[in-house]
C-alpha cells in the first residue's frame, strides 16, 4: 500500500472569499504518493500534470478539483465536511489500487488539458469584443482551458 495514513486534515473556507458555501482541504502525509501520477493520470484523466513538479491535477466536476503532490493531497469545491472527508477517502483508496495495479495499466505523462490559458490567449484577437459572450478574450481563453465551453459551442 502506498498510501495508508494521513497526518494532518484540515478542512477551510477558502481564504479569499470566507463567505463561498464551498469547503477546500488539505491532507498532508509522510508517503510519497508521486510515483502513482502517471498511473492515476492515466485512469483518472488527470486534467493537468506537471512531471517536473510532481503534480497532478483532477477535474472532478464543475467546482470540484483533487490536487496531487508528492506529500499532500488539496481538495477544492466540497460542499461540507463529510463530502470533503469521504473525496479523501476516495482518492486515497483510487491511489493505492491504481498502484498496486501499475503493471497493467499504461502511463500518461501527458496533461489532457493541453494548451495554457496563455496559449489560448495568443490565439485570440484581443480585442474584447464580447462576440463570444464573455466580457474579455481572457475569460474567453480561462473558460476553454476548463472546459466550461467548447470550440464548437
Amino acid at each position: 500500500m502506498l498510501m495508508d495514513q494521513v497526518d494532518n486534515f484540515e478542512i477551510f473556507r477558502p481564504k479569499m472569499d470566507s463567505t463561498k458555501e464551498t469547503l477546500h482541504a488539505i491532507a498532508t502525509f509522510e508517503a510519497d504518493i508521486s510515483p502513482s501520477f502517471p498511473y492515476v493520470n492515466a485512469e483518472l484523466g488527470g486534467w493537468d500534470y506537471d512531471q517536473t513538479n510532481q503534480v497532478l491535477l483532477l477535474k472532478l466536476s464543475e467546482g470540484k478539483w483533487i490536487t496531487l503532490h508528492p506529500h499532500k493531497i488539496a481538495i477544492r469545491g466540497a460542499r461540507d465536511m463529510e463530502e470533503s472527508q469521504a473525496l479523501l477517502e476516495w482518492i486515497k483508496s483510487q491511489i493505492n489500487e491504481i498502484y498496486d495495479h501499475r503493471d497493467h495499466i499504461i502511463p500518461r505523462f501527458l496533461s489532457q488539458a493541453g494548451l495554457k490559458v496563455i496559449e489560448i490567449l495568443k490565439l485570440l484577437p484581443m480585442t474584447n469584443c464580447k462576440a463570444c459572450g464573455y466580457a474579455t478574450c481572457m475569460a474567453f481563453a480561462a473558460a476553454l482551458r476548463e472546459g466550461e465551453i467548447r470550440l464548437e459551442d
